[in-house]
């Protein structure tokens, strides 16, 4: 049973902790490319060093994955 356990708990993603857990108020999400839920919403903003652009990080609630798009300026 204790192999069982631990397959079980292996599977699981674990939440990241500077990561939203659930959507915030307000939010507007877009499926997410990866496990196809309503959950992606925008996080943060970053300056590529080499090219100058803008570039937005998303984040899944449910799945924890990032996905990094420009952002028009």
């Amino acid at each position: 049973m204790a192999h069982v356990a631990n397959a079980m708990i292996g599977a699981m993603h674990a939440k990241i902790p500077w990561l939203p857990g659930t959507l915030p108020p307000g939010a507007h999400p877009e499926r997410c490319p990866h496990c196809g839920r309503m959950a992606l919403i925008p996080w943060t903003l970053r300056r590529d060093n080499h090219t100058k652009a803008v570039l937005r990080t998303w984040v899944c609630v449910e799945c924890q994955q990032l996905v990094e798009r420009p952002e028009p300026e």
